[in-house]
């Protein structure tokens, strides 16, 4: 709707006699008096941005309860938050267990938690005969020698510090070596085990 002449005239004369400092000024004067056209008197609609992705981003998070952290980016363009984000937020990865994997492998195996064992290894590594201790029938077949001195390979050592084996883990393992020293071949077994664990593991990340 066009101002009317005698509007715009009154409106003139509050500039002039008002003489405002700003725009935003003269907006104010001029809508106290009456003078202002509605549309101007609003104030602008903020379209709000949304984080998501898509639309189907923001209903899993809704459905799911997800709550975002402060100061989280997403990996979808302008970081905003893909349904991917939201299932990893939902599912944290797991936290890496510090234990031999042969410790792992008896604590499943016996159905024992190994997050609740305190390691004796470096670092407070779990190593297997801390598992062992806490299932005794487990060990009885144990060597009475584990307190001995190992007798390891160069090969076999190569071995066991690619695969994260412990003195403690190979206690029970007979060398077949010279004078019973324990060589490669003599952890076969054991690292096939080890292999299939991985294997397993890799699987159910997938």
């Amino acid at each position: 709707m066009a101002t009317s002449a005698l509007t715009l005239s009154l409106i003139i004369d509050e500039m002039l006699k008002a003489k405002p400092a700003n725009r935003d000024a003269a907006i104010e004067l001029l809508a106290a008096k009456g003078y202002l056209p509605k549309k101007l008197s609003e104030k602008p609609k903020v379209k709000k941005t949304s984080i998501f992705a898509s639309k189907t981003a923001e209903d899993f998070a809704e459905a799911n309860g997800i709550e975002i952290p402060e100061g989280f980016t997403g990996t979808a363009n302008n970081d905003k938050i893909s349904v991917k984000d939201l299932k990893k937020l939902a599912e944290p990865p797991k936290k890496k267990i510090n234990a031999s994997p042969t410790a792992q492998s008896f604590c499943r195996d016996n159905g024992l938690d190994i997050t609740k064992v305190k390691g004796t290894g470096a670092d407070g590594k779990v190593l297997l005969k801390d598992v062992k201790d806490l299932k005794p029938a487990a060990a009885a077949g144990s060597s009475s020698d584990d307190d001995d001195k190992l007798k390891i390979s160069s090969s076999a050592a190569k071995l066991m510090k690619q695969y994260e084996i412990d003195e403690e883990d190979i206690a029970d393992v007979e060398g077949t070596g010279k004078n019973g020293q324990i060589v490669a071949k003599d952890l076969k077994e054991l690292i096939d085990m080890i292999k299939a664990d991985n294997s397993g593991d890799s699987s159910d990340e997938e």
